[in-house]
């Protein structure tokens, strides 16, 4: 928790400080002493200024977010408002992981496994890539070798038939007598 105290006399203490995620400005310097705060999860871009009052003779610290403009406390002269508006600047500067703290490490850690998850899938969609394309090569190697294989074997085939074409075999489980068998070789 980070905290600023600025003092403006011995007994009244303006303190400004960051915790869960709201920034809570204690003034009770201020004309009308206030304990001010504002959820810094929901506020994307604002400004805190300080505008003149020439009306009523003061300075106010204004928050202006989403082109609207809020007064959050007024005070007798600039310096005052200077010097809040200057703390206010530093707390925020210098609340580097204080501004979500519970959050922050919540959403650490869903993204982490978001990550993890998303590198295990990454993993098998590399290793299913691969397995693919180790595959289609194994299929052309085998495709290949056997459509050269075909061609010799349509050759020795064909000389086959023609021998066959020639002599007349008998069919097989036909009883042939050695004679026989050895002249039809």
């Amino acid at each position: 928790m980070k905290k600023n105290t600025v003092q403006k006399t011995d007994t009244l203490t303006s303190t400004i400080k960051i915790v869960d995620s709201k920034l809570i400005l204690s003034l009770p310097t201020a004309q009308m002493p206030v304990v001010w705060q504002m959820d810094l999860d929901k506020a994307q871009s604002a400004a805190f200024t300080i505008k003149e009052n020439k009306g009523d003779k003061n300075f106010s610290l204004v928050l202006t977010q989403d082109g609207n403009m809020n007064d959050i406390a007024f005070f007798d002269d600039k310096e005052s408002a200077l010097e809040i508006l200057m703390e206010t600047s530093s707390v925020l500067q210098n609340a580097h992981g204080q501004i979500k703290p519970v959050a922050a490490a919540s959403n650490t850690n869903v993204a982490a496994a978001d990550q993890a998850a998303s590198s295990k899938d990454g993993g098998s969609d590399k290793l299913g890539a691969f397995l693919a394309v180790t595959l289609v090569i194994v299929l052309v190697l085998i495709w290949s070798v056997s459509s050269s294989v075909p061609s010799k074997m349509s050759g020795s085939s064909a000389l086959e038939s023609m021998a066959a074409s020639a002599e007349p075999r008998q069919s097989s489980g036909v009883p042939v007598s050695a004679e026989d068998f050895l002249n039809n070789r």
